[in-house]
């Protein structure tokens, strides 16, 4: 079985996104604060969810400079909700970077991306390749799947990717072109072959093993947890809240709980409470159940804070979630 020809799969990539792409914000001019800002949210979270952050993000910091200048807290605030906190601290501290080091001006090579805090190889390779236009490959988990299946490798997928932007004409169009096929089209489940512009030259395909494609990697574990949570407001209408330290949720404020494998500091004691409901909440490999609480307290616990403005604070999803059920 032959092996894919490289510069044809990539025009072939290339016309296909010309003409299915989707009209992505940070697609209009490619700006590389845009394009910086979009890939930082994607990770591990889905485009519909990021669209509607993305737009508030840049409302709230509209250039580099205004995230540069923002403290963690107004940034962890406005990423409130999309998970995994720490990208957003360490797109300020990239930010900062660049100011500091590159004159404000973000730098078009990987090897220069790469010491720019919080910007690893696939970061790197798709601001170099689809702000700046450079030849420089992309692995994330659609890309990974395409090559895979197209080659039938069950390898690394860093040197098909390589190989594939040296034969682009267009570095940008190539790796997003990439990047949308597997979102689209050559999808884990159910891949609509058919339809794919490389089908012909896809040895998986021909070899009828397209599920067999990138192997399956052993999932994680998941954990099933039940938490209590406590809506705890003061006459003015403020909701009692602490600040959590830790690895998973480090400077986000929780609302009391009553279990401490999930959230940091000690489980708190209600001394008055009614239940208003449940909810289920996946935070990585646990999934949570968690019931929410009407309770009082005689005086403020030490540790915790009376927030007026939610909103004004960083916060996970779960909290909106649990004020909801509090009316």
């Amino acid at each position: 079985m032959q092996t894919p020809d490289l510069g044809g799969s990539a025009r072939l990539l290339e016309r296909w996104f010309s003409r299915h792409q989707r009209p992505l914000p940070w697609r209009a001019g490619y700006d590389p604060y845009h394009v910086w800002v979009s890939e930082v949210m994607l990770q591990q979270t889905r485009m519909e969810v990021v669209l509607p952050y993305f737009a508030r993000f840049l409302e709230r910091f509209p250039d580099l400079a205004a995230l540069a200048r923002a403290t963690d807290d107004e940034v962890t605030t406005a990423w409130s909700g999309l998970g995994y906190y720490r990208r957003a601290k360490m797109l300020r501290a990239g930010a900062a970077a660049v100011m500091e080091r590159f004159d404000g001006i973000i730098p078009h090579t990987v090897e220069n991306l790469l010491t720019i805090p919080g910007i690893g190889r696939y970061t790197a390779g798709a601001i170099a390749s689809i702000a700046f236009d450079e030849r420089a490959p992309i692995v994330d988990g659609n890309v990974a799947r395409v090559l895979s299946r197209l080659f039938a490798h069950e390898g690394d997928a860093w040197p098909l990717a390589e190989g594939m932007v040296r034969a682009s004409r267009s570095p940008r169009a190539l790796n997003q072109a990439l990047m949308e096929l597997g979102a689209l089209v050559c999808k884990p489940r159910n891949p609509t072959c058919l339809v794919c512009p490389i089908h012909e030259a896809c040895v998986a395909r021909a070899a009828g093993r397209i599920d067999d494609f990138p192997p399956a990697k052993p999932k994680k574990p998941t954990r099933e947890l039940t938490i209590p949570l406590y809506l705890v407001r003061d006459r003015h209408g403020r909701v009692l809240m602490r600040r959590a330290s830790g690895t998973l949720m480090d400077a986000m404020y929780h609302l009391p709980h009553g279990d401490t494998s999930l959230l940091d500091g000690e489980p708190f004691t209600a001394e008055r409470r009614e239940l208003l409901g449940t909810f289920r909440h996946t935070v990585t490999t646990r999934k949570i159940e968690f019931v929410v609480y009407a309770a009082t307290v005689t005086r403020r616990p030490a540790g915790y804070e009376w927030i007026a403005a939610i909103e004004e604070v960083p916060h996970p999803s779960y909290v909106r979630k649990a004020l909801r059920l509090g009316g």
